[in-house]
């Protein structure tokens, strides 16, 4: 029987790394000796999201090894889990936080910058065209006559520490059989890196984009794996076709097929991302094992 495991990032303790490994095999996957399973991270902590917990540990780690006392900066846009989550853990943790936001300041802040600015994150907006310099030498220069010295950390805190974190995902697998897929949706690739990582020789790792042409991202998960000094095993690709005209779209038909896998594996998933890896295992593993076009 073939086995693929999807990886579920929404909640995870920062102390509780228990994760559950649950069978959601649809009957048409079932009916083809296909069985799917869920990593699932989810209900442990309200407030750092599950992938972005092991981003954030191994950073906030050195943060306060090296005694750091200036803030910790980084940079999202008004929706970013990332900088909710890391927000929230400089709260908690007494590290004052900066978030660089992309675009103005809206007269009404989204729910998850509130919740930022509430937990004492200091928020600055900076326009589009700005936003899209955010990694260059000289725009950290501008912020830093700007705003003081700071900590930076990459957008999605996506470098080397995080992909050492996300490896820590897959302990979740411990004492399992290893699955022939292991599917997972990415952003920025630091969380797949992680995965490729620690992967077994026998698993070939998926990676769905929630972003429009993110072929890039094929360089980024390299760069991240050479810099972290992890072998690229080149089993490994990402699923380009997912999205639905960019992040955060979705049509009625696919609020349908949302619905009807949660309503049949009993879980919950993020709308904008985890319903695109769904959908493309599906469609994947109809093409391969002819699987039936309707019907989970």
């Amino acid at each position: 029987m073939m086995r693929a495991i999807s990886v579920d990032c929404q909640t995870v303790s920062p102390t509780d790394f228990s994760l559950s490994l649950r069978d959601v095999t649809p009957a048409s996957f079932a009916r083809q000796q296909v069985q799917l399973q869920l990593l699932d991270l989810t209900g442990i902590h309200p407030f750092i999201s599950g992938n972005k917990w092991f981003k954030l540990k191994y950073n906030l780690a050195a943060y306060e090894a090296a005694g750091k006392c200036c803030p910790l900066l980084s940079f999202g846009g008004a929706w970013s889990n990332h900088i909710h989550a890391l927000a929230y853990a400089g709260y908690q943790a007494n590290i004052p936080t900066i978030g660089v936001i992309r675009g103005e300041r809206p007269p009404e802040l989204s729910a998850m910058l509130q919740d930022a600015e509430s937990w004492g994150m200091q928020l600055e907006f900076v326009s589009r065209a700005d936003y899209r310099e955010k990694d260059s030498e000289a725009f950290r220069v501008a912020l830093r006559e700007r705003l003081g010295e700071f900590e930076y950390l990459p957008e999605g805190g996506s470098n080397v520490l995080a992909v050492k974190g996300c490896m820590e995902i897959l302990s979740g697998l411990d004492g399992n059989e290893a699955p022939d897929f292991l599917c997972c949706a990415c952003g920025t690739g630091a969380t797949l890196a992680g995965l490729i990582a620690a992967a077994p020789p026998e698993t070939q790792v998926l990676g769905v984009p929630a972003l429009k042409g993110a072929d890039f991202l094929y360089d980024d998960i390299r760069g991240l794996l050479k810099q972290a000094g992890y072998a690229d095993s080149g089993r490994w690709r990402l699923i380009l076709s997912a999205h639905e005209g960019g992040y955060g779209k979705i049509s009625p038909a696919w609020r349908i097929v949302l619905s009807v896998f949660v309503s049949a594996a009993g879980c919950s998933w993020s709308l904008c991302i985890q319903v695109s890896c769904c959908w493309r295992w599906k469609t994947c593993w109809r093409r391969v094992n002819s699987l039936p076009a309707a019907g989970w």
